[in-house]
């Protein structure tokens, strides 16, 4: 508006003051014009700028208040004061619960250490007495007081059905849902107070393909590739790689809404590896996914894990994945922490006994088949076989 008022201003001038005539004219159709261009007065644009000025200010202080998140954390004090007589009950409903040995002696090492040396040192990510009530209506315990400490060079897995806390525990972690009790630090920052340091430091394979469809796979691994703090020099290669590793080079450069579910699942999981973030964060990645792009990221997270990141992946079916890349792995019931250690660890501890299955020639003879039966039942003394 300024600039149209400020020309309209100028060719009104000109015009009038050019002739005798034209001073008539002006003076008939009583046309004004303002000498002085950044008059209050119209046609001068002195108010227009004054109301730029100011709501410049307006602006970039909410865009401060937004940024700081102000209102947010006002919001988290004023709930959390709302909620603390409701979470008092519960969590001492939880202290009473039996907690298997594993699990109390991971709280008590997490619980010992000093938090931000430890991260600092040798464990990117900590948990402690992490915890999250929904109170909408009903009040439910989602995520109650877990305590983890995961290191360098690490890849831990939350086992659990559907409903266990794994989505929520990553959601708080990132930033997504506010925590109601307890903190984490992830490479040294809490959750709490540096949400925004927190975020730089993390990649996120959320549930749900959180995609542009309007962008190529190329776009999405270079927008990814620079938000990350890649130089410039490199993000073209870093982008290639990502793409060669997960077989997404067929696709990358069509639109991403043109992709299927798999191929969808391959560059969320692209876009929380590129750039080597020092925590990693996947949930479900391979949901959808052929057996051999299933193969191929695990390769892809086996070899960011070899090289010292910190990787915690969730599943809730496939304990084949949980043992292809976890070094650890801890199995989530209502929001609990139900047993913890590695793979061959928690199989000597609560497995129950094998099972073989042996296919024979369907003209083996019933003698034969008897002497392979007694060949099980001395090689495995106690075990039962049947026919």
């Amino acid at each position: 508006m300024s600039f149209s008022q400020f020309y309209q201003n100028y060719e009104m001038i000109t015009f009038c003051t050019s002739n005798p005539i034209a001073r008539s004219i002006c003076k008939f159709y009583n046309i004004t014009y303002q000498e002085n261009y950044f008059s209050m007065s119209e046609p001068g644009v002195g108010r227009l700028l004054v109301a730029m000025s100011l709501q410049g200010v307006v602006f970039i202080t909410l865009l401060f208040v937004i940024e700081m998140q102000c209102v947010r954390t006002l919001c988290r004090l004023v709930s959390a004061l709302f909620r603390r007589q409701k979470k008092v009950p519960l969590v001492g409903d939880a202290a009473l619960q039996p907690e298997d040995r594993d699990v109390a002696e991971e709280r008590k090492r997490v619980l010992e250490c000093q938090p931000m040396v430890e991260s600092m040192v040798g464990s990117p990510l900590i948990l402690q007495e992490l915890s999250k009530v929904y109170s909408s209506g009903e009040t439910l315990l989602a995520v109650d007081r877990l305590s983890l400490a995961v290191g360098k060079g690490e890849c831990f897995g939350l086992l659990g059905f559907n409903g266990a806390g794994k989505t929520t525990t990553f959601k708080m972690l990132t930033g997504d849902e506010t925590v109601t009790g307890g903190d984490a630090y992830i490479d040294g920052y809490s959750i709490l107070r540096d949400i925004k340091k927190v975020q730089q430091r993390i990649g996120y394979c959320p549930q749900f393909d959180a995609l542009l469809d309007h962008m190529t796979g190329r776009e999405t691994l270079s927008m990814y590739a620079r938000l990350r703090g890649i130089p410039e020099k490199y993000v073209g290669g870093c982008v290639e790689n990502v793409l060669r590793s997960l077989l997404l080079e067929p696709y990358a450069d069509k639109l991403v809404r043109s992709y299927s579910g798999g191929n969808k699942r391959k560059l969320s999981a692209g876009v929380a590896l590129i750039g080597g973030p020092p925590v990693i964060f996947l949930d479900e990645p391979s949901t959808g996914m052929d057996p051999v792009a299933r193969r191929l990221l695990w390769d892809a997270v086996t070899r960011t894990r070899e090289s010292g990141k910190a990787i915690i992946i969730t599943s809730h079916s496939s304990m084949e994945e949980c043992e292809a890349l976890c070094t650890r792995l801890a199995v989530m019931v209502n929001g609990q922490f139900k047993c913890l250690g590695s793979p061959q660890h928690l199989k000597s501890k609560f497995g129950s006994g094998y099972t073989l299955l042996a296919k024979i020639q369907s003209e083996l003879e019933e003698m034969d088949l008897q002497l392979f039966k007694d060949f099980i039942e001395s090689t495995f003394p106690g075990k039962h076989a049947e026919g």
